[in-house]
């Protein structure tokens, strides 16, 4: 939920801190870890900038592996109570991977409109006005 701030600035709640337990520090820098590469990715995929997809996924697998040994480990130490109070912040993530996913969505959808300009400019420049390129592909020419 974001609020405007006098001046018409938008500011976005942080999700309120879970029940201090030392067991969940290194579940919290996990995720915070992850909503980095995540953010970073979806800021480079609006603003149409270069990104480098092995290393993002590499990040993203890590902080992944990351979270998977935290929770693991903490699950075992603390009580479900705890593990409850973990789930604005895992809330907050899966807000933060929803608009990633949407990015992704959209760039992929505007890769895929390229290849298809770029597939039919290169037909029709091979193409020798006898035969359409679909034609000689079918037996119909030549």
């Amino acid at each position: 939920m974001n609020d405007n701030l006098n001046d018409g600035t938008m500011i976005e709640h942080i999700p309120t801190a879970p029940r201090h337990e030392p067991a969940l520090e290194p579940v919290l820098v996990a995720i915070r870890r992850l909503e980095e590469v995540v953010e970073r990715e979806t800021r480079l995929l609006l603003d149409g900038q270069t990104v480098d997809l092995v290393d993002i996924n590499a990040h993203k697998s890590r902080g992944l592996r990351d979270f998977n040994k935290a929770m693991s480990k903490a699950a075992k130490t603390v009580d479900a109570l705890a593990l409850k109070s973990l789930q604005p912040v895992l809330d907050n993530l899966r807000k933060k991977l929803d608009r990633n996913c949407d990015a992704i969505k959209l760039h992929l959808r505007a890769v895929t409109e390229l290849a298809g300009i770029i597939r039919n400019a290169l037909e029709t420049q091979e193409a020798d006005g006898t035969y359409t390129v679909d034609q000689v592909r079918n037996g119909q020419g030549a």
